[in-house]
């Protein structure tokens, strides 16, 4: 962002040296009231060589008030400052490729490959509420960037623990009282500005103003054209003590009438551009008007954003907006702006502008035009927050209003009053409204409280409101609701959600699939939402490639849209979690677990927060922390399992009494599947038949297992599989058991899914030896199954008994000589020649105390080794 000009102002070297040497501190903290000269002071520093420092500036605005905005902010300002040394990392964060945890690190490592020191100048840091900017920003302070140092403008201290930083010498202070103005420095400004006063009359209007810069150029415009400026100097009166408040109303008071007219029509908005205004004062000079103010630095100041828009003073627009002006009159002008941001595609501001002036009517009806576009491209927030504005007698009597506040809570997953709203939106007499807004009303009930239904696991509402929207083109182009084309997207990803997690995966997959290949505008918050749980879907089915392409798909279009931490997208890291279970890549799931704790926060929903707690307990079991999974899942259970679905608590009840039966508590691990029934789903029934296999009850683990008749997934298809392995096992049919895991190892390594066979460690790793010694088709993928399956405690600490223990190279061998590969076949696998693999032999024939090839791989086993 470019640095605001300083041109024609007073030059203060004092304050330069002082902001060079506060330099030797992490921050600069420049605190001051409004018209203190915070930003005409560091414009001018820059002016004269920040210190030989290369510097970014970013003007920070409201939309800069969350960490993702900020952060990108920031490291576009100095991706600008910095040149090619640091461009690559810094535009990774601008992409969104970073996570929002991640954030301020990123931007600190970036700038560590910097030679040159860099000022990082944050102007207007009062625009920033924030807490997790906030932190961010003190990481920067606590852990500081040597060649980085902040400047820090703001109107009110920001919330950081300042003594604490005071004393370590972590910020120094620029104060009120380091920029009031001198008497040398009045003097100078006074005749920049074509006074020519005395050194009394100096004095006296710097004793009024105590110094304050915009004061002081307040004062000069009072005296402007004063016949006796000693008489005007005299009467410039410090009586009314809040000096700010008198000097505005006395200089404003005395502008003329047409200046103070169109000043007042547009202080109607927060921000102005020349063709608004002109609607709203009729004046075809409005931009030269908006353009001269804004060079005098005086009412108003340009602000950055694409096109050339203003916003007023703030002080000046509260003085405006609190001056006398006739209802009718206030009405007429916030009805202006309000067709003027409908008709240039601003419907937040519309709507905003309508309810600010009570206009009611045209506040319902904007609200069931857009509230679906608005919600759905991620400003449900900002709707959220104008129509909270509207009196609940006023909401209670327009039912477009009523459901698009409802619409806009549910979408950040406040349930706040949304029952009473959506009440109110089913009740309201609608018997006065045209049938085209009555219908349009409906439609956005029925949405939001299917979107509620959603927010609190009822199902049945999900499908009951959602079915009851019209999806053909005629029906809904007839309601004249902006982006119409997404409501089939919003319908068929809550019927596709509500499927999946009631266990119907093919009517999942039929209104996902529908709703991802809508051809709509944008980036959707529902489509978003679709692909990421057709994502999850696929890697419940053991469909992992395509799982984890889908999930990735929707992480970088939310990062792209801005989008990246919005609980749309949660469902696409679950998804990941799964893949990287299922892989057998525990690290990866524990990395992409602590970027869903975020969402799990963020999210009301729930399954997202039932399937994030069972795959934790998951991967707990896994790594053998059996306490702390039984924990998360009792209590996961607790708190939700009134509300999560049948599917997931099934799952959870079956994990539970998993981890009963590996601890050896057998009557406990039968009271869970007892207090069960019988399960609901394919998975279900495969984990309730390998428990009463586990139990030694191998007639009803084949009753459970009958029941789920042909595999419907690649996933229960392995499953299936190897739990005929293992009946065959049990029932002494040897040569039917390995044939059913040879099957299971094939379907396994054709979607990469190792996860099944993983958590069957114990009883499958015999068979899985044993398959390998009499052949395999798939001897690598047989291999590495046995290397991450866990030795039972008889077998561990074995090879610790050896003197000399085989090198990992020679362990490598080890594995492939427990299988019926020839040395040349092993020899091929591993890219070596045959003499470098009898070499290995040798070692560890050596090593083992062996006689050969199948004494080798004996011993190998005794030892733990196999």
């Amino acid at each position: 962002m470019r640095v605001p000009s300083a041109g024609g102002l007073v030059r203060r070297p004092r304050l330069d040296d002082l902001l060079d040497a506060d330099l030797t501190a992490p921050v600069t903290l420049v605190a001051a009231a409004a018209g203190w000269g915070k930003t005409v002071l560091l414009s001018s520093w820059v002016d004269a060589g920040a210190d030989a420092r290369t510097v970014a500036w970013l003007n920070l605005e409201a939309i800069h008030d969350a960490p993702k905005p900020f952060w990108q902010a920031v490291a576009a300002a100095l991706r600008d400052a910095t040149g090619e040394a640091a461009v690559q990392a810094l535009q990774d964060v601008v992409a969104g490729s970073v996570a929002t945890d991640y954030l301020p690190s990123a931007v600190a490592d970036a700038v560590r490959s910097v030679r040159t020191p860099v000022v990082l100048v944050l102007d207007g840091l009062h625009e920033i509420t924030s807490s997790e900017v906030h932190q961010g920003i003190l990481r920067l302070v606590d852990r500081p960037v040597a060649s980085l140092s902040i400047v820090v403008a703001t109107r009110r201290d920001p919330p950081w623990p300042l003594q604490r930083l005071r004393v370590a010498g972590s910020v120094h202070d620029v104060r009120a009282a380091d920029l009031a103005f001198r008497h040398d420095e009045a003097a100078e400004l006074f005749g920049l500005l074509g006074l020519e006063l005395t050194s009394v009359q100096v004095d006296r209007l710097l004793d009024r103003t105590e110094g304050w810069p915009a004061g002081l150029r307040l004062a000069a415009l009072h005296l402007q054209d004063r016949a006796d400026v000693d008489a005007a100097v005299a009467a410039f009166s410090g009586d009314d003590h809040t000096v700010a408040g008198y000097l505005l109303t006395e200089v404003l008071d005395q502008q003329a009438p047409e200046l103070m007219t169109f000043l007042t029509a547009v202080s109607v908005v927060d921000l102005v551009c020349a063709d608004l205004a002109r609607a709203l004062t009729g004046r075809a000079d409005a931009g030269q008007v908006l353009a001269d103010l804004a060079g005098a630095h005086l009412f108003v100041r340009e602000v950055d954003r694409p096109g050339r828009w203003f916003r007023l003073h703030r002080l000046v627009l509260d003085i405006l907006r609190a001056r006398s002006m006739p209802s009718r009159e206030r009405r007429d002008l916030h009805r202006r702006a309000a067709e003027w941001f409908r008709g240039n595609g601003m419907p937040l501001e519309a709507i905003h502008s309508s309810v600010t002036a009570g206009l009611w009517r045209l506040a319902a009806d904007l609200t069931g035009i857009h509230a679906l576009t608005l919600v759905m491209g991620g400003d449900g927030r900002p709707l959220e927050r104008v129509l909270a504005q509207v009196p609940a007698t006023v909401a209670g009597v327009h039912p477009e209003i009523a459901a698009g506040l409802a619409g806009a809570r549910v979408a950040q997953g406040i349930g706040l009053d949304v029952p009473r709203l959506l009440e109110a939106a089913r009740t309201v007499p609608v018997s006065g409204l045209p049938s085209r807004r009555r219908d349009r009303a409906e439609v956005l009930r029925l949405m939001s409280t299917g979107g509620f239904g959603r927010l609190v696991g009822d199902w049945d509402m999900v499908r009951d409101a959602y079915r009851q929207v019209p999806l053909e083109p005629d029906a809904l182009a007839a309601l004249g609701m902006a982006g119409g084309e997404i409501v089939p997207v919003v319908v068929h990803n809550n019927l596709g959600t509500a499927a999946l997690w009631t266990g119907d995966l093919d009517a999942a997959e039929r209104h996902l699939t529908a709703a991802v290949e809508a051809a709509v505008p944008g980036v959707v918050l529902a489509q978003l939402n679709a692909l990421a749980y057709r994502a999850l879907l696929r890697a419940e089915r053991g469909e992992l490639d395509s799982a984890e392409s889908e999930a990735r798909k929707v992480l970088a279009t939310a990062a792209a849209a801005g989008m990246e931490d919005t609980a749309q997208v949660a469902a696409a890291h679950l998804a990941l979690v799964e893949v990287a279970l299922d892989r057998g890549d525990p690290e990866a799931a524990d990395e992409r677990s602590a970027r869903l704790a975020a969402f799990e926060n963020a999210t009301a929903e729930p399954h997202v927060r039932f399937v994030a707690a069972l795959l934790a307990a998951e991967r707990l079991a896994a790594a053998g922390e059996h306490e702390s999974a039984l924990a998360n899942l009792r209590a996961q259970l607790d708190a939700e399992a009134d509300r999560a679905p049948l599917v997931l608590v099934e799952r959870a009840r079956l994990l539970e009494a998993s981890v009963l039966a590996t601890t050896g508590e057998p009557e406990r691990t039968l009271a869970v599947l007892d207090d069960m029934g019988t399960p609901s789903t394919p998975g279900a029934l495969l984990s309730a038949a390998r428990l009463r296999l586990r139990l030694g009850d191998r007639r009803t683990a084949e009753h459970l297992r009958r029941l789920v008749g042909d595999p419907p997934t690649a996933r229960i298809g392995v499953r299936v599989r190897i739990l005929d392995a293992l009946l065959a096992a049990a029932a002494g049919e040897e040569s039917r058991a390995r044939d059913r895991l040879e099957e299971a190892l094939v379907a396994g390594l054709s979607c990469g899914l190792r996860g099944p066979f993983l958590v069957e460690g114990p009883e499958l790793r015999p068979l899985l030896q044993r398959c390998l010694e009499r052949g395999t088709a798939t001897p690598e993928f047989a291999l590495d199954l046995l290397g991450r399956m866990v030795a039972g405690p008889e077998e561990a600490g074995g090879v610790h008994a050896l003197v000399d223990p085989p090198t990992e190279r020679e362990r490598t061998v080890l594995q492939y000589l427990s299988s019926s590969l020839s040395n040349a076949e092993i020899a091929a696998e591993l890219y070596v020649s045959v003499s470098t693999v009898k070499t290995h032999e040798r070692a560890l024939y050596r090593k083992l105390g062996a006689s050969g090839r199948r004494d080798a791989v004996r011993r190998a086993r005794l030892l733990g080794l196999l």
